[in-house]
């Protein structure tokens, strides 16, 4: 005999089992659009930086999809934000960017202990093109490290916050954020003409060593034709 309660559950195995397919299958969906949706960016260039010059830094684009177009703003720490500018960019793959020279400074707050430069480095693609999946170099980008920079070691990032956050658009445009953010580690060193006076000082204390010494030797000497050596305070005197 069949029990009273037996429609009721089977009817409620069947919505758990309905419930547990729509949570794969979106769990599905979800992993795949990830998956599809990938980007980053990346930079070669000198990694030592000497104030009063200017480098240039290839930038690289990693998609795994199909895209249109980019954004991406630099920010630095504020130690070094006051004495950076950015000072050119030259395009390159399907992108429509003009070249262009000027200086744009770090000045933007962007998050705790960072300051970024307002000029959007982005581009798109013209005359329908697309930037199909794989890594493109797509931008020589120039910075200038000014006179009385700190001397160390920082990072330079791609914003990933507003109000200037860094993403990728897609051939649907949709905008895909790039995150992990790109970064790269540079040192300052200090300035050629600095090198010098160090190494001028370095001689110049040398010598002074030296001549102190030898005039020491002297003394020794000088004492030894004493009879009594009563003039070895006053050598000592003399040469120190």
């Amino acid at each position: 005999m069949k029990s009273l309660d037996e429609p009721w559950e089977q009817n409620n195995t069947m919505k758990k089992t309905l419930l547990t397919a729509i949570v794969c299958a979106t769990t599905a969906t979800s992993a795949v659009f990830a998956q599809q949706h990938q980007q980053s960016v990346s930079f070669t260039g000198p990694s030592v930086w000497t104030p009063g010059t200017s480098v240039t830094l290839s930038v690289f684009l990693t998609v795994n999809y199909n895209a249109i177009g980019y954004s991406y703003f630099f920010e630095v720490p504020n130690a070094i934000a006051p004495f950076l500018t950015l000072t050119g960019e030259t395009y390159f793959g399907p992108f429509d960017g003009q070249p262009w020279v000027g200086s744009v400074p770090f000045n933007v707050t962007t998050r705790p202990g960072y300051m970024a430069e307002n000029r959007d480095l982005g581009a798109g693609t013209q005359h329908g093109e697309v930037l199909p999946p794989g890594t493109t170099h797509i931008a020589d980008v120039t910075l200038t490290l000014n006179t009385g920079a700190p001397l160390g070691t920082f990072t330079m990032y791609t914003t990933s916050t507003n109000p200037l956050p860094s993403i990728v658009t897609d051939t649907d445009f949709n905008d895909n954020a790039i995150n992990p953010p790109g970064q790269f580690v540079f040192n300052v060193v200090p300035e050629p003409s600095t090198l010098a006076l160090f190494g001028i000082g370095a001689v110049g204390s040398g010598l002074l060593i030296y001549r102190r010494r030898k005039h020491r030797n002297g003394a020794t000497d000088q004492c030894g034709e004493c009879p009594d050596h009563s003039g070895h305070a006053q050598w000592r005197v003399r040469f120190d």
